[in-house]
Order: C-alpha cells, then sequence, then structure tokens
C-alpha cells in the first residue's frame, strides 16, 4: 500500500520564501544602501587585522592540547626538568633548540671509507666554529651549547671518526648497533649511522649510506639560538661536496617552511580565483544585455567580504591565524560560484516584462531558502565542531562556520543588490559591457550593420516569437535535455540503479580499507629543506624510533622486594616488546636500579628497609665517582624517592601509525603491573592526534547528520525528506572517503578537515535539489525531478567547482594534492548523484508517496511563457 502523507499546511519553509520574496522587492527598489552597508559592515571587522598573530607551531597545530602526552610531559617536567648544564638529548621532555645535519654518500658509495669520514670531520669542525654575530658580539656553538660535564654536546661519532680515522686511507671498524666508543664505554649507533650492510660473519659493518650528526643548544634567549640555527642552516647546504650530499633540520625548519607553503596557497588562490571568473564568465553569458558576466565578477567581491569579516572577528578575538584556513577558500569559492549560478539562473527563468524587483523577488523565492538552509547547517556543524582540544581544529572550525554564514551575508546584500541594479540595466536593454549604451534586440536589428548584430544586438522585445530560454542556447542545457531523455527510459533507469549498487560497494570497501597515518612531509613542500630531511631520515634511518622515557611517579617503594622485583619485571617485560630493541649494555640504556642492586651486593651492605635504602643510595652510590651519572635519574627528597626512570630504545616505530600501536602495547603494559609509571617521547603529541582524530571524525559526523534533518524536517516539515536528505549527503560521503582511501589518502588531522570541507558540497549537492524537488511546481512527478535537480545548472556547478580546485593537482605539497583528490571525489560524486542517483530515487519515491498539490487562491505568475501556480505546493499523500 502507497505511503500516505499530508503536508499541505504551510511550512517553515514556505513562510521564508515568502520573506525573501519580499527582501528581494525590498533590496531592488532601494540596492545602493545595501550595497554600502555591505562594504562599511566588512571594512569595521577587518580592523581587527591590526590585532594578527600567526602560530606556525607544529604542536598547536597538529596535537591536543589536554592529551595523555601533553598530561605526563607536565608531570616529567616537575620531576625532571630541563638541565642544559648537564643535558642528557635522549631524556628530553622536548625537542628545545637544535640542530641536525644527514649526510650521505653519492652514487652508494661508504661512508666507512675515512676519506669521506674525514670530511664528515670537517664538516663538524666548521659547524662548531661557525660564527654569529649576535648583539655585537661573534657568537659560537661553544657559547650556545649544551652541556654535559662542562663539554658541549654533540654526536659520539665525531669521536668515533677522529679515533679510526688518522688518515684518508682505510675503513672504519664499527660493529652495529651497539659499539665500543671509549674503554669500558658502548653507545648506540642506530641514530648516527645509517643505510647499513654487515659483514657476513656478524655484526661488524661492511657498508654505511650516511651519517647523522646532532647539536643541542640552551634555551633560546633573545634570539640568539634562533640566529645560529639560521646560520646552521646556511652552512650546512653550503657543504654538500661531488660524492657527498648535507641536509639540516633545525627546531624552526619545519615552520619556516609551512610558512613558505602558506604563501605558495595564496599564488593558487589567484590563480584558482581566475579560473573561476573564466568559468562563471562563460556559464552567466547570455547575449549581450542579459548576460551578468560583470555582476557575477563584481560578486566575487562578497567572498572576498566575507573572509575580510571573518578573519577581522576572530583576530579582534584574539585568535591566530593558522595555514589550514587556506583550504577553506577552495570550497568557499566553489559554493560562492554555485550560488552566483542558481540565481543567474533563477532570474533568466522570471517573466522578462515583468518589473525589476519582481523578477528578483521571485528569484530569491526559489533560491534564498537552499542558500540558508547549506549555510546554517554547516555553520551550526562547523561551530559544534569547535568544541575540541585540538586548539587547530578549533581555530579552523570556527573560521570555516563564520565564514559561511558571511557568504551567506555578503551574497544576500552586496551580491542581490548588484543583481538589483543590473537588472534595471537590463530593463533598459543597455549593453551588459557597455553599460550607458542602449541596444536594439536582435528582432529589431535587421537593417544593422553585421558587426552590430554579432557585438550589440541583445536584450528582450515585444516582437519576439517565443520567450527567451537561457537552457535551450547552452550546452549544459542541451546535455541536460539528453540526460533528461535517457532517464526517463527504463532502461536507463535500471543502468543508474545498477551503477548506484556498484558506486556503494566500492565506497564501502574503501571506507573499510580506513587507514589513520600522518607525515610531517605532507604540509610542506616536496623539494623543501625539512621534507628533504625527512626523506633521507626515513631512508636511512627508519629502522629505529626514538628512546622512550619510562618515569616511576607518586613514590614507589623501593626497598620492598615486591615493589622493586615488580618494577624489574616491567622493564624487562617492555624489553621483551618487538618495538624495542635491548641497549641494556650501553651507557644510555642502564637502568640506575639495577646497577644500584649491584652495587649493594658487591659491597654488602644492607638495603632491606627504607633509612637504609635511601642511606646507602644518597651517601654511597649516587656520590661514586662511577654511579653518579645516575643522579639525574632519580628525584629525591629526604626519606624517599619522588620518580625515576629509565630509557628504552624502540625500533620499527618511525612512522606515527606504528608508534600509536607501540604507545598502546607499552600502556597495557604497565597496566599489568601495581607500578604508577609513564612512558614519553616528544613525538607521541602526534600519536594522541592519531588516536583521538576518528572520535572527533565520529563526532562531526554526527552534528552533521543531526542539524541536517533537523533543519530539513523545520523547513518542510517532512520526516521522510529530512532522513531521505540525510541518506542522500551519508550516500556522498561513503564515495567521497572510500574512493579517497583508494587513491591513497590515510585519515589524519588535514585530510579529516578536507573530509569536513568536503561536506559542504556533499550537503549542497543533497540539499539544494531536493528543496528544489519540492518547491518547485510542474506537471508532474517525473517531471518535477528533472527540471528541478537534473537542470544545466548542474553541469555548470560541477565544471565551475572542479576549475576551483583543479590548481591543487599540480602543487608540490602532498597536503594539497591530498586535499585535491577528496574535493575531485566531492564533486564527482555530488554531480552524478545530482545529475542521475537522485533523479531517479525522487521519481521512483513518488510513484509509491503519490505527488499532488494542494489549491491556494493566490496568484500565478508566468515564467517564459507556461503558467506556474504558486498557488500550490506538493503534498504526499
Amino acid at each position: 500500500m502507497p505511503v500516505s502523507y499530508n503536508c499541505r499546511m504551510k511550512t517553515t519553509q514556505h513562510h521564508l520564501s515568502r520573506l525573501y520574496d519580499l527582501y528581494g522587492r525590498l533590496v531592488a527598489r532601494k540596492p545602493v544602501p545595501f550595497l554600502i552597508s555591505s562594504v562599511l559592515l566588512a571594512g569595521i571587522w577587518g580592523i581587527g587585522f591590526i590585532f594578527i598573530q600567526a602560530e606556525w607551531d607544529i604542536l598547536y597545530l597538529f596535537s591536543p592540547e589536554n592529551g595523555r602526552t601533553s598530561q605526563n610531559q607536565a608531570v616529567i617536567r616537575r620531576c625532571f626538568p630541563t638541565n642544559y648544564s648537564d643535558f642528557l638529548p635522549d631524556r628530553q621532555t622536548d625537542d628545545g633548540n637544535f640542530g641536525k645535519i644527514i649526510v650521505s654518500a653519492k652514487d652508494d658509495d661508504n661512508m666507512l671509507n675515512c676519506e669521506l669520514a674525514r670530511k664528515v670531520q670537517t664538516m663538524h669542525q666548521a659547524i662548531v666554529t661557525m660564527p654569529v654575530i649576535y648583539g655585537g658580539r661573534s657568537l659560537t656553538y661553544e657559547d650556545l651549547c649544551a652541556r654535559r660535564s662542562k663539554t658541549c654536546v654533540y654526536s659520539p661519532l665525531v669521536d668515533l671518526i677522529r679515533q679510526q680515522c688518522q688518515g684518508d686511507f682505510g675503513t672504519m671498524n664499527i660493529t652495529f648497533p651497539i659499539v665500543s666508543y671509549r674503554e669500558n664505554v658502548s653507545m648506540f649507533t642506530g641514530h648516527q649511522i645509517g643505510g647499513v650492510e654487515f659483514l657476513s660473519e656478524g655484526g661488524t659493518l661492511e657498508r654505511a649510506r650516511a651519517f647523522q650528526l646532532s647539536y643541542h643548544l640552551q634555551h633560546d634567549e633573545g634570539g640568539k639560538a634562533q640566529k645560529w640555527e639560521q646560520a646552521f642552516t646556511r652552512k650546512v647546504l653550503e657543504l654538500s661536496t661531488d660524492n657527498i650530499t648535507a641536509v639540516p633540520l633545525t627546531s624552526r625548519t619545519l615552520e619556516t617552511d609551512i610558512m613558505d607553503t602558506t604563501v605558495a596557497v595564496v599564488r593558487r588562490f589567484t590563480l584558482m580565483f581566475a579560473l573561476v571568473s573564466m568559468v562563471c564568465s562563460i556559464s552567466l553569458s547570455a547575449d549581450w544585455v542579459r548576460a551578468k558576466v560583470l555582476v557575477g565578477m563584481a560578486g566575487l567581491l562578497a567572498l572576498a567580504l566575507a573572509f575580510l569579516s571573518t578573519f577581522g572577528i576572530l583576530l579582534w578575538s584574539r585568535f591566530k591565524f593558522i595555514s589550514p584556513i587556506g583550504l577553506i577558500s577552495f570550497p568557499m569559492l566553489g559554493l560562492e560560484a554555485t550560488n552566483r549560478l542558481h540565481l543567474a539562473t533563477s532570474w533568466w527563468r522570471t517573466d522578462e516584462t515583468a518589473a525589476v524587483p519582481e523578477r528578483l523577488g521571485r528569484t530569491l523565492r526559489e533560491t534564498g531558502v537552499p542558500m540558508t538552509c547549506t549555510a546554517v547547517i554547516l555553520a551550526v556543524t562547523y561551530g559544534v565542531s569547535s568544541v575540541t582540544d585540538f586548539p587547530g581544529l578549533r581555530t579552523f572550525f570556527l573560521f570555516s562556520a563564520l565564514v559561511t554564514v558571511f557568504v551567506l551575508l555578503y551574497q544576500c546584500t552586496f551580491l542581490v543588490a548588484l543583481f538589483g541594479l543590473d537588472g534595471r540595466r537590463e530593463k533598459l536593454n543597455r549593453h551588459a559591457y557597455a553599460v550607458c549604451r542602449t541596444v536594439l534586440p536582435r528582432s529589431e536589428a535587421s537593417d544593422k550593420p553585421l558587426i552590430y548584430k554579432i557585438f550589440c544586438a541583445g536584450g528582450h522585445s515585444v516582437h519576439d516569437a517565443e520567450p527567451w530560454q537561457a537552457d535551450k542556447r547552452s550546452l549544459a542545457g542541451l546535455l541536460h535535455r539528453c540526460i533528461d531523455t535517457f532517464l526517463a527510459m527504463s532502461v536507463g533507469k535500471v543502468l543508474v540503479g545498477s551503477c548506484y549498487l556498484i558506486y556503494i560497494g566500492v565506497g564501502v570497501w574503501g571506507c573499510l580499507n580506513l587507514k589513520i597515518d600522518f607525515n610531517l612531509r605532507s604540509v610542506v613542500a616536496d623539494d623543501c629543506v625539512s621534507a628533504t630531511f625527512y626523506n633521507a631520515e626515513e631512508r636511512f634511518f627508519g629502522k629505529f624510533g626514538p628512546p622512550v622515557s619510562v618515569v616511576v611517579v607518586n613514590g614507589n617503594d623501593y626497598w620492598r622486594e615486591e615493589s622493586l622485583n615488580g618494577l624489574l619485571e616491567l622493564k624487562a617485560d617492555m624489553e621483551h616488546s618487538r618495538y624495542m630493541y635491548n641497549i641494556n649494555e650501553t651507557d644510555e640504556g642502564r637502568f640506575w636500579l639495577s646497577e644500584f642492586l649491584s652495587f649493594v651486593r658487591s659491597a654488602g651492605v644492607p638495603a632491606d628497609n627504607q633509612d637504609k635504602f635511601m642511606t646507602v643510595l644518597k651517601s654511597e652510590f649516587l656520590p661514586d665517582k662511577l654511579h653518579c651519572p645516575y643522579a639525574p635519574d632519580v628525584v629525591l627528597d629526604n626519606t624517599t624517592i619522588l620518580c625515576s626512570r629509565f630509557v628504552l630504545q624502540t625500533r620499527d616505530t618511525y612512522k606515527f601509525r606504528d608508534i600509536v600501536k607501540a604507545v598502546h602495547e607499552f600502556q597495557e603494559t604497565i597496566q599489568k603491573y601495581n607500578v604508577d609509571a609513564l612512558v614519553f617521547h616528544s613525538s607521541f603529541f602526534f600519536a594522541d592526534m592519531l588516536t583521538q582524530i576518528f572520535s572527533e571524525a565520529i563526532r562531526f559526523s554526527v552534528a552533521l547528520g543531526g542539524s541536517l534533518v533537523g533543519f530539513v524536517f523545520l523547513l518542510t516539515l517532512n520526516p521522510i525528506l529530512a532522513l531521505f536528505s540525510a541518506m542522500s549527503c551519508a550516500s556522498i560521503s561513503i564515495g567521497i572517503v572510500g574512493f579517497s582511501v583508494l587513491w591513497g589518502i590515510t585519515l589524519d588531522i588535514n585530510s579529516f578537515m578536507s573530509f569536513a570541507l568536503a561536506a559542504s558540497f556533499s550537503v549542497e549537492y543533497s540539499l539544494r535539489f531536493l528543496l528544489l524537488f519540492v518547491s518547485v511546481p510542474t506537471a508532474g512527478t517525473k517531471q518535477t525531478a528533472m527540471s528541478s535537480i537534473a537542470g544545466p545548472v548542474s553541469l555548470q556547478h560541477f565544471v565551475a567547482t572542479l576549475c576551483a580546485v583543479a590548481v591543487l593537482s599540480t602543487s608540490d605539497t602532498a597536503l594539497f594534492r591530498n586535499y585535491f583528490k577528496i574535493l575531485f571525489f566531492t564533486i564527482l560524486c555530488g554531480s552524478v548523484h545530482a545529475l542521475f542517483f537522485l533523479p531517479v530515487c525522487l521519481s521512483s519515491i513518488c510513484n509509491k508517496l503519490h505527488c499532488t498539490w494542494a489549491p491556494r487562491n493566490e496568484s500565478s505568475y508566468e515564467v517564459n511563457g507556461t503558467v506556474r501556480r504558486q498557488n500550490s505546493r506538493p503534498s504526499l499523500h
């Protein structure tokens, strides 16, 4: 039995349409005040630019501020504050100021050859003696370095080269990854020697393709460290020779490269602006009188005013500018272009003999509600999503919400006022470009020269035999009529239905293969300094991950045998993880507690209670010259141990997705023991991002679906249409995510922001055509679906928005190439839904829901020679 549903009551959509009708008539009568007020309002908000501050810190942009790693870092900093006089590189809570250099051999030469190794030593000498002028003084690394035992901290590999290469001949004899450094001293070289090959007899190296040197600076005071890092980068880039390549990295290299990438966005936005302008010029062209090209071009100022106002408000509120905001420009320009196309096509459908206020009122009556509903839904969704622990996401979503609202505001004031002014010109039959010159319609210009007919004649004439229709004079209109004819056939519907099933199947398969990962190289240009360094690091040093600190807090009872054994077993258990490499025989890997127990046994002193344990530890063990290096790993008060730590070396954790798995395993291991311990490294901030980003995506999807269903129901009072709009948006989103994943996209904070912006198009496609489907009266149900949804504007929309993002496909930054992939599938999936899937689905549904019209005693109006009854609305019964 067919479903029965009555919607003859006047809905919110009906009342809003009437309000837009009245508003359009008002603007057409007095357009100048709306133009001036729009510019003044944007100018007032734009004053906020005097407070502009930019934030380039990678942790601020891409990590949560209250994540597990942030909390652990705060605890560890209280226990072990950074001491630049007794500096331990593998035990720091943040990266600080540093310089790194990867030196690799060209043509796969062996860096173990003393000829090449001594060149590395020469590079080191050039770096540590490099002068930096600051405050009138000449400073070197010796003046700025972090120290250990009053000596500057640098890579022990330099001393190893000095020991084994007295001349340019011979080859270094090194075991890997643990090498004997000095007498009774071993060190881990997994981060200093890379691209290795072994001799057949064991762990001795036959070949190494890269060396890595590190330099650590004291806390930056007044910019001295920053000056040194800048000089370091320039110096290293100068040190490359014919047979070795040197690549630098400092604490600010990535931030600098992100800034440069942001500048590149501005250049691409300019190119995108030009492409969209050309497409819109072609789409808005009619004849020399009816064309809306200049209005469309000037309408781009509405987008500029929206961005100016949004930036001004946020900067006035002391929000910081972040680089991902540049992503918003692309979909917003596509959305703005779409609204212009809908306004123009709706204007062309009105009666040319009607007064300008009446035509503009009818135009807004048809287009105002979809524009408003789309903007409100997106603004609410972005606003809800801005409540997050990610400061970068918070700013991004607040900006997205505000710019969406302002785009609607300025299009309803500035752009609509331009349409009103241009309507007056068209009414007087003046040329669209030479606006002061009145021209003759084509039907009245038969006696004029050919050049006049080609470049001047146009407009409406009372002698025209039939009304002018834009869609019958365009390629988009021709394609639409072909699609309309195809979809009216049964075989067309069957074919479209089969394609939809394939589409959903592939999309779901892609979604099931979605992986979470993040790569720092994706946010900068492929050929920049930081990307080059990370490429070399992954190629040569990807085997081993970072050293992690395991910190025991809250006063563990070390003197109790149960607690002591639990702590030792915890360390042993963690060392057996597949993500750990045992470095117990090195200085950095030895555990102070194990050494203390050996000391107690060898000295024969008792330490079986708290007093004896603390006395031996404080008075005998730590003051001993052999064991004093363990003092930085223990924090004592008079009667107990407040904190202690040990270091473990990870492996196979170079990629952040592997770090996520490793951290999860470490935390599970710690929970098995009665020990209050934390595991930490600064790279875990990105693990927090990957851990929480999936929940952020779920929350955004729920907010979008809820707001979409709620607002559509409030507008139409039709629960079926509300659910169908959400299902349509979900169908488009499945295709976007699924096909993007199959093209190599992974889920991280950047792709999440891209998917969130893609939602603007999904809502646009789903909502605009569904509202037009129930609001534009036509002769029958199928014709309503075909004419309202699969019209020429869908094809124009596809071309305009595709041009808006096409410039990203050639970007030298992976972030923007991935963004292009996502938006490409957004445009493709949305257009296919609008042109094929939605018409077939809606016409099929209406066969079951018997669409009828509820007559009302209101005036009718004539559009292009056909009567459209405004006194009727579709009711589903």
